[in-house]
């Protein structure tokens, strides 16, 4: 659990933000990922909160993306929530990625996110 990717995010973030220290990084990991499941020996899910998203924003680069006309469904959700391998914030009106990478590749895609997501699968 300690070499996950949400770890060390929580981690770095309690070193951040004095607010923070006060908590342990098991309660840190549940304030700032929606969709955390933790394992006895396994982290997963990427997707941000509001609060991780405009801590994280404060901190490193972020790539926004509108939301198009087909919205927010539980595929796209699911297939994030499997593949995507850096942090994520989405709501009913964007996506925005931390990852340039991932950036990229949305790019290529024409900014739709179902062809993105299809993609990563």
């Amino acid at each position: 659990m300690k070499d996950s990717l949400q770890f060390q995010i929580a981690n770095k973030l309690q070193q951040e933000f004095d607010t923070l220290a006060k908590y342990t990084v098991k309660e840190v990991l549940y304030m700032v990922f929606k969709n955390i499941q933790l394992t006895d020996n396994k982290v997963s899910g990427l997707r941000m909160n509001k609060l991780g998203f405009s801590l994280l924003k404060s901190k490193y680069d972020c790539y926004p993306f509108v939301v198009g006309e087909e919205g927010i469904h539980k595929n796209l959700l699911i297939a994030l929530h499997k593949h995507m391998s850096w942090p994520y914030y989405i709501d009913k009106k964007q996506l925005v990625m931390f990852s340039g990478d991932d950036a990229m590749w949305m790019k290529m895609y024409g900014n739709d996110i179902d062809k993105f997501t299809n993609s990563i699968k």
